[in-house]
C-alpha cells in the first residue's frame, strides 16, 4: 500500500472515529418536588410528589446509571412530612421495565380510568384521584428500573445490570441512596414488585439484609419466582397452567357454568395436581384409557375439544389455549382469542387458521393508554423537565446471549441453598433468596397477590413454589396468599383494586401473627 494510500486510510479511521457520538451524559442526582391535596373518604388529605434520579454505581463502572422515580409523601397542611412512616418501594418486572403500570394503575394518589378488559379509545384518557392509595398507610416510591422509563444507564454498565444479580444490585443501590438522601432509614420499609418484580423482590429482600436493611414487608403480585418450569416446560408447567385455564374458560361460559368460580377454581386445582399430574407423570408408558379418561375431564374443565386436549398429549401450552379457546365460537365471536395478562380481554386475530395468536390482546389494549397518561402527568402535573423519550422497556435484545447486549440469566443462590447445580444456576430460581430472608429475619412478612385469570404467571404455579421452599414448620405462616378476580395486572379491575387496598391496608397493619386473617390459602 502506498504512503498517501495509507495516510488517507487514517485519516478516514480518525474522521469515522471522530464522528461517532459520545455516550449521553447520565443525569444527576437531583429533584423536583409538588404540593398537591385529593378528597379522600370525605377528608382533605395533604401530600407531596417528588420526581427525580438518583445516579447508582456498580463495582466497574461509576456512575453506572441514573435511576427515575416518582414519589409520594403524606404531609399536614404546613407540608412537613413525617419519616416515621412506612415508606413502599414499587416497581414493575419485565425485566428491564418502567413502573408506568403499577404507578398510573395501583397504588398512587391518581389512577387511569380507562374500560376494564375490553379495548380502549384513543386519547383523551381519563386521570382521577385514586380511592385506593396506599397513602394514608404508607409513604410510596415507583421505581423505573434502569434503561427503562426516565432512567438511563451508561453502556459499559449493561454488563452488570443487565442481568438477574445485578439488576437485585442495582435496586439495592438506589432503595439504600434513597433513604440516605430523604433521611429514611429509620422507617419501616415495604418492598411491592410485580410480575419479574416478584423474581427481583424476592431476591432484594435478602440482598437489602446483606447491605444493611431489613424490610419490614414484602408484597409480591403475579409471580414468577421459578424459571426452571417455564424455560424446560417440564410437566410442572402444564400443572402450574391448568387452573387458570379453567377459570378464564369459566369467565367466557366455556365451561362449569353450574358452579360458581371458587368451586370451579377448587376443582380444577385438584385435578391438576391429582389426576393430571399422576397422567403426565407416565409419558409415553400412559395407557389409552387412562389418556382419554384425563383428556376428556381436562375437555370438561377448560372447555376445549376433547380431541384437541388428547392429540396435543394432555400438554396444552398457554399460547394454544389463547388462541383455540374461543376458536369455534361464532358471529361476531368467530376467530377471536383471549388476553395473555388478563384471560377476561378478548380480541380479532387476522390469521385465524394459525396454532398461536399472532398479537397479544390485553397488550395492544392497554399499553397505549398507559404510556400516554404516564407522560402527561409526569411531565405536565408533577413537572418532570426532562425531554428524552420514557421507554417501557430497557435496550437489550432479549435473543442475545452476549453480556451487556440481552439478560443474564444465572443467579448466584444464597448460601445453604440445596441445588444439584451448585449455587450458581443458569436461570433465576429465587424461592431460596425468600427462604433466606425470612429464616434471617423471622418477622418479615409477605404477601403474595394472585389474579386467578392471570395467563402469564399462573396461581397454581406461585402456591407450588411456595411449597416448595423448605421453610421450617413456625415460619410458614410469614406467607399469606391472596386472590382477585383479575388479570396480570389484578389493579385493573374495580373490583379487584378495591379488594387488593383493603388487603394491603389490614398487611400493614398487622404483624407476622396476623396474617393468619389475610390468608386465603390456609396451609
Amino acid at each position: 500500500m502506498s504512503e498517501e494510500a495509507l495516510s488517507a486510510q487514517t485519516d478516514a479511521k480518525q474522521n469515522t472515529s471522530a464522528e461517532k457520538p459520545a455516550e449521553p451524559k447520565l443525569r444527576p442526582t437531583g429533584e423536583h418536588t409538588t404540593s398537591h391535596t385529593m378528597e379522600l373518604n370525605g377528608e382533605t388529605i395533604h401530600y407531596q410528589a417528588t420526581v427525580g434520579t438518583i445516579t447508582i454505581d456498580t463495582k466497574e463502572v461509576k456512575p453506572a446509571a441514573s435511576d427515575f422515580y416518582a414519589a409520594f409523601e403524606l404531609t399536614d397542611e404546613t407540608g412537613k412530612t413525617d419519616t416515621t412512616r412506612p415508606v413502599t418501594f414499587i416497581f414493575n418486572g419485565g425485566p428491564g421495565s418502567s413502573s408506568t403500570f403499577l404507578m398510573m394503575g395501583s397504588l398512587g394518589p391518581k389512577r387511569i380510568d380507562i374500560p376494564d378488559a375490553a379495548p380502549v379509545p384513543a386519547a383523551p384518557y381519563g386521570l382521577k384521584d385514586n380511592p385506593y392509595t396506599m397513602l394514608p398507610y404508607s409513604d410510596i416510591v415507583f421505581i423505573d428500573a434502569p434503561g427503562a422509563g426516565f432512567s438511563q444507564i451508561a453502556e459499559k454498565a449493561k454488563k452488570e445490570l443487565y442481568s438477574v444479580d445485578g439488576d437485585v444490585k442495582g435496586f439495592s443501590a438506589f432503595i439504600r441512596a434513597y433513604l440516605t438522601r430523604f433521611h429514611r432509614w429509620n422507617s419501616p420499609k415495604y418492598v411491592l414488585g410485580e410480575s419479574y418484580g416478584t423474581t427481583r423482590g424476592a431476591a432484594l429482600s435478602y440482598r437489602l439484609q446483606q447491605d444493611g436493611v431489613a424490610l419490614n414487608g414484602l408484597v409480591l403480585i403475579s409471580n414468577i419466582l421459578d424459571y426452571a418450569y417455564t424455560f424446560d416446560t417440564s410437566d410442572q408447567f402444564y400443572i402450574g397452567y391448568f387452573p387458570t385455564f379453567a377459570t378464564v374458560a369459566h369467565y367466557h361460559g366455556k365451561a362449569g357454568q353450574d358452579v360458581d368460580i371458587a368451586t370451579h377454581l377448587n376443582t380444577a386445582r385438584e385435578f391438576a395436581n391429582g389426576p393430571l399430574r399422576a397422567a403426565l407423570a407416565q409419558g409415553d408408558a400412559i395407557d389409552e384409557t387412562t389418556k382419554r379418561s384425563v383428556a376428556k375431564r381436562y375437555a370438561e374443565l377448560t372447555g376445549l375439544d376433547e380431541q384437541y386436549v388428547y392429540e396435543s398429549d394432555l400438554r396444552v401450552v398457554d399460547m394454544r389455549f389463547r388462541k383455540e379457546l374461543l376458536r369455534h365460537n361464532s358471529g361476531e365471536n368467530t376467530g377471536m382469542i383471549v388476553g395473555r395478562y388478563d384471560g377476561r380481554s378478548k380480541g380479532y386475530d387476522l390469521d385465524r387458521t394459525a396454532q398461536e395468536e399472532t398479537f397479544v390482546v390485553d397488550d395492544s389494549f392497554l399499553d397505549p393508554a398507559y404510556s400516554c397518561v404516564a407522560n402527561a402527568y409526569l411531565r405536565d402535573e408533577l413537572g418532570w423537565d426532562g425531554t428524552e423519550e420514557r421507554r417501557g422497556f430497557a435496550d437489550f435484545d432479549w435473543d442475545s446471549m452476549e453480556p451487556g447486549k440481552g439478560w443474564t440469566w444465572w443467579h448466584t443462590l444464597p448460601e445453604g441453598a440445596k441445588t444439584s447445580w451448585g449455587p450458581h444456576i443458569p436461570f433465576p430460581t429465587v424461592t431460596p433468596d425468600l427462604a433466606a430472608a425470612i429464616a434471617h429475619e423471622p418477622t418479615l412478612k409477605v404477601m403474595i397477590g394472585n389474579g386467578i385469570y392471570d395467563l402469564c404467571t399462573p396461581f397454581n404455579q406461585t402456591e407450588y413454589d411456595i411449597d416448595h421452599m423448605s421453610l421450617p414448620k413456625p415460619l410458614r405462616g410469614n406467607v399469606a396468599f391472596t386472590y382477585y378476580p383479575a388479570g396480570h395486572m389484578l389493579y385493573t379491575a374495580p373490583e379487584s383494586i378495591k379488594k387488593f387496598a383493603g388487603d394491603l391496608s389490614r398487611f400493614y397493619a398487622s404483624d407476622v401473627a396476623g396474617l393468619a386473617d389475610i390468608n386465603e390459602r390456609k396451609i
